[in-house]
């Protein structure tokens, strides 16, 4: 199996330490790559962006670099977003796809309702958000002193949630799992959420779900990872002249190349 770069982008509000020991739990073909969001992690000295095409402009730096090889992404929650839009970015900018996509726990853009308020509203209001997606710990959330640093964070990720909007281009071409949560009251409203991303791509779409609620990434993460690796195994395949389905290796690409 010829290697690929996996990239991994966190939920709202979280960092990309949530991936921290996927890597050592994937076949040695499998480089998990996560990706930081600013305002947190590595990343705490930058302000919390709210804007997707600043968004873009600094994950296109962290990727560009692993271009020459074939790569996946995969986002829960939020990260689901920013994963189809960057993976739409780097389409236009440089003409490549992804040769897999996971999106985990998310709403489809066809399904999405727009929302605005989340910059301005209410502390109270952000706070009920908060409760009632069920995956901050009581003492953290009475922590009065933590919520206020990560406040201007969560404010700006459910603005990039609440505002994203697909673009006109046509659908990713490779496959695609979708992983939800069966106990996830907001995105299991309706069977559409989920089910809608098939409007993404033209290449296969497989639909699984867990029984958990929305953070199954960190409560289920055995079973995440199993369902991603064995998806991996199933879609993407090593031609004998160095290429993998929906990515032509570059000159210089895998095996060997750094």
């Amino acid at each position: 199996m010829q290697p690929i770069t996996f990239f991994a982008l966190p939920y709202a509000g979280g960092n990309a330490t949530i991936y921290r020991h996927w890597g050592d739990r994937m076949p040695a073909w499998i480089r998990v790559v996560p990706l930081h969001m600013p305002g947190r992690g590595v990343r705490m000295r930058y302000s919390p962006v709210h804007e997707w095409q600043p968004l873009m402009e600094l994950l296109l730096q962290d990727v560009e670099p692993y271009l020459d090889r074939p790569f996946a992404i995969f986002g829960h929650s939020m990260g689901a977003l920013v994963g189809i839009k960057l993976a739409h970015e780097l389409r236009r900018r440089h003409g490549v796809d992804p040769v897999w996509m996971g999106l985990s726990a998310c709403i489809a853009p066809a399904m999405r309702e727009r929302e605005t308020k989340w910059l301005d509203c209410p502390h109270s209001e952000l706070m009920d958000e908060i409760v009632s997606l069920n995956g901050t710990a009581p003492d953290i959330l009475g922590n009065d002193e933590f919520m206020a640093l990560i406040a201007p964070v969560l404010r700006a990720d459910f603005h990039l949630c609440g505002t994203y909007a697909r673009g006109d281009g046509p659908p990713l071409a490779c496959p695609v799992l979708v992983l939800g949560g069966s106990q996830d009251d907001e995105v299991m409203e309706s069977p559409d959420n989920l089910s809608a991303w098939a409007q993404e791509t033209s290449g296969a779409f497989d639909l699984q779900l867990l029984d958990a609620d929305h953070f199954f990434i960190n409560s289920h993460q055995d079973d995440v990872i199993a369902r991603v690796e064995a998806s991996l195994e199933r879609h993407v395949h090593t031609s004998s002249r160095g290429t993998i389905v929906g990515h032509t290796a570059r000159a210089g690409a895998w095996p060997g190349a750094r």
